[in-house]
């Protein structure tokens, strides 16, 4: 998987958030609401940042990952 720039990683994690807030309560919810609160909103303090190339964030990788295969199909 190829690298992310700062601005790709805080785009790809704001529409995991918002994903995460249409459901009342989740997992997704809680550990995207844990890092913006330990980082207070610092995308270079995030789980995304804790990886070369801002790929530390699973949910970030995960969503990234559906919509290249969305796209390749």
């Amino acid at each position: 998987m190829r690298k992310l720039t700062r601005e790709e990683a805080v785009v790809l994690c704001s529409k995991v958030r918002e994903q995460s807030w249409a459901v009342v309560s989740t997992t997704v919810r809680n550990e995207c609401w844990r890092c913006q609160r330990a980082s207070e909103g610092d995308p270079d303090k995030m789980v995304m940042a804790s990886k070369p190339g801002y790929l530390g964030c699973d949910l970030i990788n995960r969503l990234r990952a559906r919509s290249e295969r969305t796209r390749s199909t």
